[in-house]
């Protein structure tokens, strides 16, 4: 059984990114398309994701603080307090990601800028 060769398959796959990123790129209308689809998607993380932090931000505070309320014989003080840190550490990471996401998109759709396509302007 012969197998293919994965270096010239490699080469194709390149110079056919690198053609169809110059021919797709220089169409205004799908740059656009292109933007307005990244924009919503980008206001669709933000508003879940802070939503979702500020609930986890207040539950997390609401449930360490029943924690400290309880008996310290038994597990259930310990598990609250561990959920409580889960949720103060969930709402910490959805925050970054709400911080970040704008420009982790802005820099995944412009990838293509350095094979000598035009940058796709994404302001949401």
């Amino acid at each position: 059984m012969k197998l293919p060769n994965i270096k010239a398959m490699t080469y194709l796959v390149l110079i056919v990114a690198f053609i169809s990123n110059l021919v797709f790129a220089s169409v205004p209308s799908f740059q656009s398309a292109v933007s307005q689809e990244l924009c919503g998607i980008v206001n669709f993380v933000k508003a879940i994701v802070g939503i979702l932090a500020v609930v986890l931000f207040m539950l997390g505070g609401v449930f360490y603080a029943i924690g400290h309320f309880l008996p310290a014989t038994g597990n259930l003080r310990s598990n609250v307090q561990g959920w409580a840190m889960g949720m103060l550490m969930a709402a910490i990471i959805a925050l970054i990601m709400f911080l970040i996401a704008q420009p982790v998109v802005t820099m995944i759709a412009n990838l293509g800028v350095s094979a000598g396509a035009s940058p796709i302007p994404i302001s949401c």
